[in-house]
């Protein structure tokens, strides 16, 4: 079977220059330790270097290469969180070390960790206890200072190789040129001007981040003009740290000369937009910069930004994002700071996306959440940003936010972030008040989801007593459904469904429509595990609430529970209709929790059909989006769920389900989605044959990779280098294929690769 490709390693930009040695010294590396680090200062290259190296190696890591990119995050608390998340993982524990280092124990993949300096201590913890408790995962870490983890093995990355005197090529002549071409297509290396790149190539030092600086200004300046102002630019190396490294300092000097030829008004937007994270739109850089400019001024110095290449623009979908490279946006940050100026522009940064969390008090149970969540998703870096201040500047206003994001953290697995959020912002604001109230509530929520259920009992009594004591009754709304997550954790569902029910009649009493449509929905839940007849009623009022208000994501679920409700009832073409308007709705989503969920309520119609081929299909389907999901969203998958399954290996047979069930976890996440929907008539990767599974059988995965290297008359070095093993392991790799085979040379199992279609 052809699999899916595995990982998250994005499509480079642009071209990759030279690094060949490093490339084939990595490659040398990796399979004699389990943690390899390029070492280096900003901008040598480090982060290129580290995706190269994975592209090259992918074939070993049949789990994948996975890219976390740490740049954008500031707390060391949630390094192990974003980990997780790059790798999809579901956030549904209080222990996400423990999940994670679980989900990793039986992995054979690389983890690029990208940008751990300023995470050091934390970046460090982490990479030990994956070390310690995975046997097949290996880290690849990009950083400005060793890890200090043991095993751990350095591989300083230095600046590209310079033109010597005898001749002026070189990989930093080639990467100079190839930039210098692409900001000015008129532009072209000829003899006449390679003295002068040759110089530049020197004085920058061969760094690469340096070079594309310098070739920017191709645009605007011939080689010899940019050669004597960059002597000049030089002079300016003494404001840096002296006691840097002799390259870093060259790079300031090279992104100060970039500064030095912006207006005055360029440079102050430059340093006010260095507060952003992870890019930003022109609506929040005008709510950020404007108050501090004229509109006509913030207007010609953005552009001018741009023009510099300063800004980079790119597209999100239909939406215009800008973003600096980090070494220039800490540049940026360095000056902002000198100027006395950063409360105050994180202060407006901050209002901003307080703004855009407080948009969630009506979009969550409306039209506009596909819009939010979105939103959401895009800004999370800024968001985080905003909250990080406010706990230091005005933890109030950290709190309520926090707490308003409570869908945000709760239906794209961020459980383990958010609850941090909260419980950090009510440390720090213990007056009394409806908000802390409020926060107490999301609080016990997601704790409950983490099934933390002791210190989700404790902050659901206090916010009880405390909703009582300044009379928000919405509140006391929240904290019931929050009880009853705590009775279903606690194994005791029919408790758990009178409790959402009296939620249900408090939030509609008070006019709380969101918490009664999330109450409505948790409670057909319950109702449908207990087999209770008024499943009935909670989905039909959740669906006449959501067909009102006309909201994508809890109307999505409206549509969910109808259908299971009606395949509870035996009519199969209204429960596949329903079930399939949810998935439509749920995959409007980015990363939606649900449609895990969708795909198993379509398996059991097929079930119940007696389509059992379709039923493992969608089964294998839901498989790969399951560890995205929450509990909640499998409460009724294991209750019920092993029964479907059972039943469909049942009549299937144990090889063709898992034929089929595989075919199905093969599929994209479109062609998934195309599938439930109908609109493809049988799975896009058919099930891999009946002799590949028997193959399966006798090798291991890790075996039937060694097998397909020998049949292609690779030698055991050659095999070694190939899957990132030491020799002495695919000696013994080839040894134990031999024996499970009962063959005696090479040959005999190249033929029977050829054989058993493999």
């Amino acid at each position: 079977m052809a699999r899916r490709p595995i990982g998250n390693l994005p499509a480079e930009v642009t071209s990759f220059v030279g690094r060949r040695e490093e490339l084939a010294a990595a490659k040398r590396l990796l399979p004699t330790t389990r943690v390899l680090t390029l070492l280096g200062p900003g901008g040598v290259g480090k982060t290129r270097l580290s995706r190269q190296v994975g592209a090259a190696v992918a074939r070993a890591f049949p789990d994948g290469v996975w890219l976390v990119e740490l740049a954008d995050v500031h707390d060391p608390d949630l390094v192990t969180v974003t980990v997780a998340e790059a790798l999809a993982l579901r956030d549904d524990t209080a222990a996400p070390l423990r999940r994670l280092t679980g989900f990793l124990a039986n992995k054979r993949l690389l983890l690029i960790l990208d940008n751990c300096e300023h995470l050091i201590d934390a970046c460090a913890r982490l990479v030990g206890e994956i070390v310690a408790t995975t046997p097949d995962v290996r880290v690849l870490a990009t950083s400005r200072e060793v890890l200090g983890v043991q095993g751990e093995q350095v591989m300083p990355v230095a600046p590209l190789p310079l033109p010597d005197q005898r001749t002026a090529d070189s990989d930093a002549m080639r990467l100079l040129a190839e930039r210098a071409g692409a900001a000015n297509p008129g532009f072209a290396a000829t003899p006449a001007n390679r003295g002068a790149l040759a110089a530049i190539c020197r004085r920058l030092d061969g760094i690469p981040l340096a070079l594309e600086l310098a070739a920017l200004r191709f645009r605007m300046f011939t080689p010899e003009q940019i050669l004597a102002r960059l002597d000049d630019t030089m002079g300016l190396l003494s404001a840096g740290p002296r006691l840097a490294p002799e390259r870093q300092q060259t790079i300031e000097g090279a992104i100060r000369w970039s500064y030095d030829l912006c207006t005055p008004a360029e440079q102050r937007v430059w340093e006010q937009l260095s507060v952003f994270s992870g890019g930003f739109d022109i609506d929040a850089a005008e709510a950020v910069c404007l108050p501090a400019h004229g509109a006509r001024t913030l207007f010609d110095a953005f552009t001018g930004l741009v023009d510099k290449s300063v800004l980079s623009l790119r597209y999100d979908g239909d939406v215009g994002r800008y973003s600096m490279l980090e070494p220039i946006r800490q540049f940026a940050h360095d000056r902002l700071a000198e100027r006395g100026d950063e409360r105050a522009v994180r202060a407006r940064h901050r209002d901003h996306y307080r703004g855009l969390a407080l948009r969630g008090r009506t979009a969550y149970w409306s039209s506009d959440d596909v819009a939010w969540f979105r939103e959401l998703n895009r800004e999370h870096a800024n968001l985080r940003a905003a909250l990080q201040f406010g706990l230091i500047d005005k933890p109030e206003s950290a709190l309520e936010m926090a707490a308003v994001l409570r869908p945000f953290w709760e239906h794209n697995r961020f459980l383990t972030e958010g609850y941090r959020w909260l419980t950090d912002a009510l440390a720090k604001s213990s007056e009394p008040t409806e908000l802390r109230a409020r926060g107490l509530s999301a609080a016990a929520s997601l704790a409950a989801l983490l099934s933390d259920r002791g210190s989700a009992r404790q902050l659901v009594d206090e916010c009880v007593t405390l909703a009582r004591k300044v009379d928000a009754p919405d509140i006391l709304a929240e904290a019931m459904l929050d009880s009853a997550l705590l009775a279903f954790n606690d194994g005791d569902t029919a408790g758990a469904l009178e409790l959402a029910e009296t939620a249900t009649h408090l939030a509609a009493g008070c006019g709380h429509h969101a918490m009664e449509m999330d109450s409505l929905a948790f409670a057909f839940v319950c109702a449908l595990v207990l087999a209770d007849e008024r499943s009935t009623v909670f989905a039909e009022r959740l669906l006449e609430i959501a067909t009102e208000r006309g909201p994508s994501l809890l109307g999505g679920l409206a549509q969910w529970s109808m259908g299971l409700d009606h395949w509870r009832r035996g009519d199969q073409d209204a429960a596949t209709d329903y079930l399939a308007r949810s998935i439509e709705m749920f995959s409007l989503f980015d990363r939606c929790v649900w449609l895990a969920s969708g795909f198993e309520g379509l398996a059991w119609t097929a079930v119940a059909r007696a389509d059992f081929e379709r039923a493992a299909r969608l089964l294998g389907a839901a498989e790969i989006l399951a560890r995205d999901t929450v509990r909640l969203a499998h409460a009724i998958t294991g209750v019920l769920g092993n029964k479907m399954r059972g039943r469909v290996r049942e009549a299937l047979g144990e090889r063709m389900f898992r034929e089929v069930f595989d075919s199905g976890a093969a599929l994209s996440l479109g062609e998934a989605i195309d599938y439930a929907l109908g609109r493809t008539a049988a799975a896009a990767r058919p099930p891999r044959p009946v002799s590949e599974s028997q193959a399966a059988e006798v090798l291991t995965r890790r075996e039937k990779d060694v097998a397909r290297l020998v049949a292609a008359g690779h030698s055991n070095k050659r095999i070694a280098a190939d899957l990132v093993i030491s020799v002495r392991t695919a000696e013994t790799h080839v040894e134990h294929i031999l024996t499970k085979l009962g063959f005696t040379s090479r040959t005999q199992v190249a033929g029977w690769v050829r054989d058993h279609g493999l």
